[in-house]
């Protein structure tokens, strides 16, 4: 009887062609690793998601295709690595600040900081805003960004009920969910060229201000 191949973090429930292969153990294979990511962010930006390749990954990345290969089956599974590397950071910059409220403070600076640190983060990542449209182009990346939504609606709801104890849960976790879709729907439509993003988080911030304060007030 043969066991089962054991299955890198992150990868159960993941469709097979989406899934990392292995994870670099050596301090060598880690530096590739990150170059990897690095270069596919940085291709995003310039020619965008159809004109990333795995060829040319490897070519920026400076690794030969054989080192993509080991650890990633194709782009999409590289795409994947990337948006779970991006997002991760984004929310542990939310969760640093959603940490900062407390009951009887200003919740409205905090979900302003919040919200001002992830579009930060957003723009400053290499191939940021261009993943943003890379998850969105693929139904199966969809789910990986959909994924990530629900893990981040599912800290801030937690908090929300720290805050306010007679916060019934499942209305905690609906609040939370709304608030999370609608400020990365809005982050995404001030990626558009000719949108003016500071006009638009300054909208956002006002109705975020309006939405919470019937729970948080």
């Amino acid at each position: 009887m043969t066991s089962e191949p054991e299955q890198e973090p992150g990868n159960l429930g993941t469709p097979e062609r989406l899934r990392q292969r292995r994870s670099p153990q050596q301090r060598r294979g880690r530096a590739a690793f990150d170059r990897i990511l690095r270069a596919t962010g940085e291709l995003l930006d310039e020619v965008g998601y159809d004109g990333v390749t795995t060829l040319n990954i490897a070519e920026r990345a400076g690794v030969n295709i054989a080192t993509l290969y080991r650890y990633f089956p194709n782009k999409l599974a590289v795409l994947r690595a990337l948006a779970e590397r991006l997002d991760g950071a984004r929310a542990e910059a939310v969760a640093v600040a959603l940490a900062g409220m407390s009951t009887g403070g200003d919740w409205r600076a905090t979900i302003h900081f919040a919200v001002a640190e992830t579009a930060r983060l957003r723009a400053a990542q290499p191939g940021g805003r261009a993943l943003r449209r890379a998850l969105q182009s693929s139904p199966e990346l969809w789910q990986v960004d959909h994924d990530q939504t629900v893990r981040v609606a599912g800290g801030l709801a937690a908090r929300l009920c720290e805050l306010r104890p007679a916060l019934d849960a499942g209305v905690a976790h609906d609040v939370a969910l709304v608030v999370v879709t609608t400020v990365t729907a809005l982050l995404d439509l001030g990626n558009a060229p000719e949108i003016d993003q500071d006009r638009i988080l300054a909208q956002m911030q006002a109705m975020l201000e309006g939405y919470l304060a019937r729970y948080l007030d």
